[in-house]
């Protein structure tokens, strides 16, 4: 299975277009090299890449047939290592976060 569909087909990326962009841009490593998006993943791939403020570390422990329930993620995966990235490392904001409204002087 191509690198970037099992990102998406195991909700590591929420899209595949985005999978794809940090495959080009040399940020998905498999087994400690970078990989482009047509890379054949398999069971026992140990895959690192960023996700907003984190870097994940992940090994492969099944490839799934379709898209994977949000809720079976995990079963394909086993989380080696989860890292809080900071600013200076190329951890951004967090575009998931909720940012309270500025008041306005009416």
């Amino acid at each position: 299975m191509r690198l970037d569909a099992f990102l998406k087909k195991t909700h590591l990326v929420k899209r595949r277009e985005l999978a794809r962009e940090l495959c080009d841009e040399g940020m998905v490593r498999v087994n400690g090299a970078p990989k482009k998006a047509a890379w054949e993943v398999k069971a026992g791939d140990e895959l690192q890449f960023p996700l907003y403020n984190r870097l994940l570390k992940v090994r492969v422990l099944a490839l799934p047939e379709m898209s994977a329930a949000k809720h079976d993620q995990w079963s394909f995966v086993e989380v080696l290592e989860e890292k809080r990235l900071t600013w200076e490392e190329g951890g951004g904001e967090d575009p998931t976060l909720i940012h309270p409204k500025s008041p306005t002087n009416h």
